[in-house]
């Protein structure tokens, strides 16, 4: 015996960004078994212009295609079918100068004699259950790589008590496999369906179509409807839940496929050709509705006469008053507690509504940010500052978990306009612990095409992946920061105690000043035959030149003579001064602060930042932001002197990074943990 398909179709959400709709067609009334029954779930994204006229198109050139010649084998009509959609949907690319024709998420199924053919294209999934088990029929069938919408075609037999799911979007996202498996092992599509819409709704972000198939074994009873107009209409409004088909002139289309238009259609308005059909279904809704209505008021009614009649009953056998007055208070304190009850849950309805319509507005917040963002970035962040202020308002109700997704979608928002290449896998170049077990290295120093890293005493000398010996720097003074002096072609170290030690050619020595001593500070730069020392404490940089002739520096001289510098961390030269506070970026000329605009300024940027670099040759200012282990990259604005933001690296798995160099002629950069070293490429 022929199986049976059992189906219907529901669409959850309330998203109208996308065009959404569910096709079904057969021809089994003129061709029997022979015609098979074709499936559309059909979703396009960003194209509001032409998205109702590509699903038309997909449908229309699928069906006629696939009952062209149903005596061939079903295979070849379903490959057919599939290829005859591609050339058309590539003609309709064909006519757009950008070639887009918005994003297509779309699952086609074909039965026909006991054997199912499937295919999808984006995010649109099937799954068959069988047995309580669960699978992804459509797994691996999408090609990323071919031009064609549709690349390729599942097939498989289908046995009696199966269910086939379709689904628009990946449905996995919002439920486990086995809740999934559990929902869809039911005999009843309709059931099925309002089961799994429960599960999902409050977790959907935008809309889906659904079709829920159940294979039963059994003769064809399902629902004829007549093709007379008041026949029509009459049928439809007392059975379109359970209505299964229309039969036409050309061929058999589904009666939920247009009752869902009319429901879930923009603006109420369906766009099809049975008009007179949802005219009906329109006007049964309201009849219904107005009846529900009128029900209420007449259980209330009803309840006030059985409280009449209970009030009679007692006096009439003689129940005391005083009682009476006791029972008649309990039973009005209950219809008061019952109407109190009935108006919290309106409340707490109209409530749960407000916080879903806030949560559809802070997703086109999202999508308006995207769109924003490509030419007016500083609008698009207080567009998404906006969006999360609502989602996290909604972070204490029953949609909690949507709004936990809205705002990992806005901070997946932001790092898309900022530009964040995200390093999950960095090379490691060298494991310190090889040397020293406890090592805490601080930084890099590169003095030409060398690089050394230092801790506290001692240094190491990285060769291409190799970590040399460490040489301690001294026993007693602890460095603090470092820089390479290429006047010298040596490694200068100032310590925490106000020292310059210097390692050249092999050999440790302390630095001397025609002064008692150095000036303490926290970091080192040199430019010339100069050492400079940031000395936040005196608001200060020291600049210390270098004689050859006398063998040590000279008097330290001011560099600063205005401006703040006590919340300098680092700095850095290039002619001018940079220098790196908590507030980000300040720019010195000639001792004095020179104005700096930066463009196109990052969302997250100098939470905590830590290291910068660039120097006379470089054209960018690399900043390291330590608590998120990101590396900003600024070009300098050559007619202006002021920065323009350029993208950032997330470096993530190596734990806390101090410091990081680039090599801008190789596009790499090297980051550098208190244990090892790390590579990846810029």
């Amino acid at each position: 015996m022929a199986l049976k398909l059992n189906y219907d179709f529901l669409f959850v959400g309330k998203d109208d960004n996308s065009f959404l709709e569910n096709y079904s067609y057969d021809l089994y009334e003129k061709y029997g078994e022979r015609s098979g029954e074709i499936f559309i779930n059909l979703e396009v994204q960003n194209n509001p212009a032409n998205s109702e006229e590509i699903g038309e198109a997909v449908f229309g050139i699928f069906q006629e295609e696939f009952f062209a010649n149903v005596d061939e084998d079903p295979y070849k009509r379903f490959e057919a079918a599939l290829k005859a959609v591609n050339i058309g949907l590539s003609e309709f690319k064909s006519q757009k100068v950008s070639g887009y024709i918005g994003n297509m998420n779309v699952v086609i199924a074909a039965y026909v004699k006991g054997v199912l053919y499937v295919t999808q294209s984006g995010d649109a999934e099937a799954y068959l259950i069988r047995k309580r088990y669960l699978s992804v029929v459509t797994d691996g069938l999408s090609d990323e790589n071919s031009d064609e919408i549709f690349s390729n075609i599942a097939s498989g037999e289908v046995e009696e008590g199966d269910t086939v799911l379709l689904s628009s979007t990946r449905l996995l996202r919002y439920v486990s496999k086995n809740d999934l498996a559990k929902i869809l092992s039911g005999n009843e599509p309709a059931d099925v369906l309002a089961e799994l819409k429960d599960v999902v709704a409050t977790e959907m972000l935008g809309r889906v179509g659904l079709t829920a198939v159940c294979l039963k074994e059994g003769a064809d009873d399902d629902v004829r409807i007549g093709e007379g107009e008041d026949d029509l209409q009459g049928t439809l409004v007392e059975t379109s839940m359970s209505a299964k088909t229309i039969s036409t002139p050309s061929g058999t289309v589904d009666v939920k496929s247009v009752f869902t238009k009319v429901l879930y259609g923009a603006g109420g308005v369906a766009k099809t050709v049975l008009g007179k059909v949802g005219d009906a279904v329109r006007k049964g809704g309201a009849s219904r509705r107005a009846k529900s209505s009128r029900n209420f008021r007449g259980s209330v009614s009803g309840m006030g006469s059985k409280i009449g009649s209970f009030k009679k009953g007692l006096l009439s056998r003689g129940f005391g008053g005083s009682k009476v007055l006791v029972a008649l208070a309990v039973v009005i304190g209950l219809l008061i507690a019952g109407v109190w009850a009935v108006k919290s849950q309106r409340d707490q309805q109209a409530e749960l509504e407000a916080v879903d319509n806030l949560l559809i507005e802070v997703q086109n917040k999202i999508s308006e940010a995207e769109t924003r963002g490509q030419y007016d970035k500083e609008a698009a962040g207080q567009i998404l500052a906006k969006a999360q202020e609502d989602a996290m308002s909604a972070l204490n109700t029953d949609f909690r978990d949507k709004a936990n997704i809205l705002l990992q979608q806005i901070e997946e928002t932001r790092d898309s306009l900022d530009e964040v290449k995200r390093i999950k896998q960095p090379t490691l170049v060298a494991d310190l612990t090889e040397k020293r077990e406890n090592i805490s290295a601080l930084g890099f120093t590169e003095v030409g095409d060398r690089i050394f890293v230092f801790e506290y005493n001692a240094l190491y000398e990285l060769v291409l992946d190799q970590v040399q010996d460490p040489i301690t720097i001294d026993e007693e003074e602890t460095v603090i920061a470092s820089t390479g002096f290429d006047d010298r072609d040596s490694v200068v170290f100032l310590t925490k105690s106000g020292k310059l030690i210097e390692y050249r050619e092999g050999t440790i020595s302390f630095m001397d000043t025609e002064e008692e001593s150095f000036h303490k500070g926290v970091a080192l730069e040199d430019w010339g035959n100069r050492i400079y020392v940031l000395d936040p404490d005196n608001n200060q940089v020291w600049k210390y030149t270098y004689s050859s002739v006398q063998d040590r520096f000279g008097v330290a001289s001011q560099y600063a003579s205005e401006g703040d510098l006590a919340m300098a961390k680092d700095f850095a030269i290039d002619g001018s001064v940079w220098f790196l506070n908590d507030e980000g970026l300040e720019k010195y000329y000639a001792g004095v602060p020179a104005d700096l605009i930066i463009s196109k300024k990052p969302f997250n940027a100098f939470h905590d930042p830590l290291k910068m670099i660039t120097d006379g040759d470089m054209a960018e200012v690399f900043v390291l932001d330590a608590s998120e282990n990101r590396v900003m990259r600024f070009y300098k604005d050559e007619n202006t002197g002021n920065l323009i933001y350029s993208n950032q690296y997330l470096i993530e798995g190596v734990g806390e990074i101090r410091d990081f160099i680039v090599d801008l002629n190789a596009g790499r950069m090297k980051v550098l943990t208190p244990t090892a070293v790390y590579e990846f490429d810029l």
